[in-house]
């Protein structure tokens, strides 16, 4: 009867040879473990980047479906034109006003335009200036008289030029863009007066 010995992977002769050539790739220059970290981060930043792309356009989904429910025109664009850096000056798309810039407002995206009553509404995603920029979400009205009875800390309103503007959902220090629900709590206010 033959006796088999089994052997462990470490113990085969090929296993060995794999493993001191990686050995001696990682103890040479070093460049192995640096291109593996370089990786890594690179990973994360393409990651990241994507994850905020794949944000952006589940938000432009559910902006056009809220444009299209109560009968507005969804202008776009479903991004900010620079979404992966805050741009010093500010880029505001056509249909906005130019002194949506003065809000403090430097990009604009998912821009939603209809009328009220004959009274222009503006609804749009915000980036605001600086090197700490939130995103917010913008309700504009053109009226002096402030439609929107919901002033509370948390969405202030601003009279700004004729225009009541509704801003923010501020939560824990940080602004956020407003939920689909939440923007049409106001705007069924804004049509039932």
């Amino acid at each position: 009867m033959a006796v088999h010995k089994t052997l462990d992977a470490s113990e085969a002769p090929w296993v060995r040879a794999i493993l001191r050539r990686r050995r001696k790739k990682m103890s040479g220059s070093g460049a192995t473990m640096a291109d593996v970290m370089l990786l890594k981060v690179v990973f994360f930043v393409v990651a990241i980047l994507g994850a905020v792309r794949i944000m952006h356009f589940f938000r432009a989904r559910a902006m056009r479906r809220f444009a299209s429910k109560w009968g507005l025109r969804y202008v776009g664009p479903t991004a900010p034109p620079q979404w992966w850096f805050n741009t010093s000056r500010p880029i505001i798309p056509s249909p906005l006003p130019g002194w949506i810039s003065r809000l403090g407002v430097s990009q604009a995206w998912n821009i939603i335009e209809g009328k009220n009553n004959g009274t222009s509404i503006f609804v749009f995603d915000g980036l605001s200036v600086g090197f700490r920029s939130q995103p917010r979400t913008y309700i504009a009205c053109q009226t002096e008289v402030s439609p929107i009875p919901m002033t509370t800390s948390v969405e202030p309103v601003i009279q700004v030029r004729g225009w009541t503007v509704l801003h923010g959902v501020w939560f824990l220090w940080f602004s956020w863009l407003m939920s689909i629900g939440r923007l049409d709590g106001h705007i069924s206010y804004l049509r039932s007066e």
